[in-house]
């Protein structure tokens, strides 16, 4: 497809993405096109700019090909069943961002607890995600996290521990959250973690920061299904 010359950036990511697109129907690959939507996704394109500035001109590219001849009917269509493969997948992604906009998660580290870039990362996901996020930073005493889950009432509270001892100090914080807000729901994670934590029930484990979203979907499946 033709780019567009002389627009602001944001036309000008649009027009790569399109080109990515068109690029990835032409050779068939699904993946890559799948790569391009959500790329345009996290640029924070609407589903109507992804429909009209990438995908369709993308299929109207494709299909100037075919009548030109340049490509064959098997590639035409391979491309259309790709691009309403992909509108599932876009949609499906709208419907969850909607869904998870009705969940809080609250997160923070314990008392004693100062080692929090992977929560933070964690907050950017499930933020980016739709989650509403409260982000109550390191080094939190557990009467405060108790004060905070009271108040906001929490459907997941996120939790790390790196430090030595972190995960005893991370039982007693849990156990005066719950006494304050009953229906919490934990998700833990963190170097720090003993086998003893680990193996509590009711506690989702999470042990890679790129996990955090999907972790804790399932937690909040899960409760809704209780």
């Amino acid at each position: 497809m033709e780019p567009r010359n002389g627009e602001p950036a944001r036309d000008r990511r649009i027009d790569a993405l399109g080109d990515a697109y068109a690029r990835a129907l032409l050779a068939g690959d699904e993946v890559a096109a799948e790569i391009a939507i959500r790329e345009a996704m996290d640029a924070d394109l609407s589903a109507g700019e992804i429909d009209d500035e990438i995908i369709a001109p993308a299929l109207w590219f494709v299909g100037e090909l075919w009548a030109r001849g340049e490509i064959s009917v098997a590639d035409e269509h391979l491309a259309t069943e790709i691009s309403v493969r992909v509108l599932a997948l876009q949609r499906e992604s709208e419907r969850l961002v909607q869904q998870r906009r009705s969940s809080r998660v609250m997160l923070a580290a314990c008392c004693g607890e100062r080692h929090i870039v992977a929560l933070r990362m964690v907050v950017n996901l499930l933020r980016d995600a739709g989650y509403e996020v409260l982000m109550l930073g390191a080094d939190v005493p557990s009467e405060a996290l108790a004060s905070a889950a009271r108040r906001h009432r929490p459907d997941v509270i996120c939790m790390s521990a790196t430090m030595p001892g972190g995960g005893d100090r991370l039982l007693v914080a849990m156990d005066d959250m719950l006494h304050a807000w009953p229906s919490a729901r934990f998700v833990v994670g963190g170097r720090g973690l003993s086998s003893r934590l680990r193996e509590r029930p009711g506690l989702a484990v999470c042990d890679r920061v790129s996990e955090a979203v999907e972790v804790v979907d399932a937690v909040v499946k899960r409760a809704e299904l209780n």
